[in-house]
């Protein structure tokens, strides 16, 4: 029987080797991942999209992490702790995809009581 080998340049090694490390990539790679989207959602063409995957991100940083800690420290194999945060990504993306709009209108009605919005998310409730 004929097999394709599914090694990915070593990363499927360094996961099984050290299973801590999604806990690394869990918490910071997701964070400056989200700050580059965050970035990009600034191009007027992309904004949408690069938003819905930069507040994906974001919204799985904490619970991706809370996971990718407990799997670790329960002497979880890696490649478990990989599926299972990505697993959690693609949900709160997903999550971001579908609740897009209500998101944005209940955030800027947030920023706006505190006083700091520059007005680059009109809400349905205030003039502009």
């Amino acid at each position: 029987m004929m097999e394709l080998p599914f090694e990915l340049f070593g990363f499927t090694r360094l996961i099984e080797n050290e299973p801590a490390r999604m806990a690394f990539v869990a918490s910071f790679g997701v964070l400056i991942t989200a700050c580059i989207f965050a970035l990009l959602s600034r191009l007027p063409l992309l904004n949408t999209i690069f938003g819905i995957i930069a507040g994906g991100l974001a919204l799985a940083l904490f619970p991706g992490f809370a996971v990718c800690m407990i799997f670790a420290f329960s002497g979880i194999a890696g490649m478990h702790i990989f599926f299972s945060w990505v697993v959690i990504v693609i949900a709160c993306i997903l999550f971001m995809l579908l609740n897009y709009q209500r998101v944005t209108v209940t955030l800027s009605d947030v920023v706006e009581v505190k006083g700091i919005l520059r007005s680059f998310i009109p809400s349905k409730n205030r003039e502009i």
